[in-house]
């Protein structure tokens, strides 16, 4: 028996579904997300998907090629990330995959309907015929409200809290996620404002001079005249300070799915902290 498969169709579907789990793998960890880096990622895992039909390798080099577009995916999808994170993304976006593909599956078997019993060397075997175009529509809807479902129960107990960040410097712009820190009540003394940290990597779009004042404490006079620094008192284990933190043009927080205006300053960690996996370190008292 021979069985014809259509590239463009099988392309199609895995696209589909590859597309559907970035997708909410980005939503789940509340990953700053680009069309078209999504596109690319889930473009991906559609050719290999083609293409492992007509490769003739062993099963642990097909193991080992699957692994490495899967992390290809995930970069492409989602860009740069920690170590800790990109781990993260890998590992959720694996069993989001397993997960819509699991029910998807689980449901078209149980479909009697669409099954067919043949002869084949004296044993019966059962067949499936192709999946109709609105089974597969009506499965991946549902497969995705399954996986939001657990997103949000995972979330509900996770202990850490997150939210995205927006911020305008100049005429450059930078979304990031940031751990929410109760601890954090570090605050300019004149107006009250509080102070966001962010990672030294992340602050790229921030002025080298700038970046450069903050990291050896000394204000030029050209960033002081603009009013963009502030003294702020910290007090750490080896004793009280002070730190420069910047007044960005603009500072947005996404709310209930809405982006609302903030007003905060900007402190640059440059002691390579964790900031558990995240960008930012963001005050409660901004929510």
């Amino acid at each position: 028996m021979v069985e014809e498969i259509y590239g463009d169709v099988l392309f199609i579907i895995n696209f589909s579904m590859d597309f559907l789990s970035l997708y909410m793998v980005g939503k789940l960890l509340h990953i700053p997300m680009k069309a078209w880096r999504v596109i690319l990622g889930a473009s991906l895992g559609a050719f290999y998907g083609v293409l492992e039909l007509v490769l003739t390798v062993g099963k642990a080099v097909s193991f080992l090629l699957t692994a490495l577009v899967m992390l290809f995916m995930c970069f492409l999808a989602f860009g740069k990330q920690s170590l800790h994170r990109f781990a993260l993304t890998v590992v959720l976006f694996c069993g989001v995959n397993m997960l819509i593909g699991g029910m998807m599956t689980m449901a078209f078997v149980k479909l009697g309907a669409y099954e067919q019993y043949i002869e084949i060397g004296g044993s019966i075997a059962t067949v499936y015929g192709d999946m109709p175009v609105w089974l597969f529509v009506v499965l991946s809807s549902l497969s995705a409200l399954a996986t939001w479902g657990i997103g949000r129960i995972f979330r509900a107990k996770n202990a850490l809290r997150t939210c995205e960040l927006r911020i305008q410097f100049a005429e450059k712009e930078k979304e990031m996620v940031g751990l929410v820190d109760s601890g954090n009540l570090l605050s300019e003394p004149l107006s009250g404002t509080p102070v966001i940290f962010i990672k030294e990597k992340d602050a790229d779009f921030l002025p080298s001079a700038l970046l450069e004042a903050m990291r050896v404490g000394i204000a030029s006079t050209d960033y002081m005249s603009g009013a963009r620094l502030r003294f702020v008192p910290s007090k750490t284990v080896s004793g009280d300070g002070i730190l420069l933190a910047a007044l960005p043009k603009a500072v947005f927080l996404r709310v209930q799915g809405k982006w609302e205006s903030r007003r905060a300053l900007l402190a640059v960690d440059f002691s390579d902290g964790d900031f558990g996996g995240f960008s930012a370190l963001v005050p409660e008292i901004l929510l």
